[in-house]
């Protein structure tokens, strides 16, 4: 099974890290800066949904 890679960006420092960076620490903090306020990264694709 493929492993999904989701990945986050740091408000502060602006660096971008997967989940699996962010586990050196304990909680969900940037594992550079050590910041709390992270951000999921949008996927660049864009869905479009019919109208009714």
């Amino acid at each position: 099974m493929a492993e999904e890679r989701r990945l986050y960006i740091c408000m502060r420092c602006g660096r971008v890290f997967s989940r699996s960076e962010m586990e050196i620490l304990p909680g969900i903090r940037c594992p550079y800066c050590n910041f709390k306020i992270i951000m999921k990264v949008r996927s660049p694709m864009v869905k479009r949904i019919p109208a009714v």
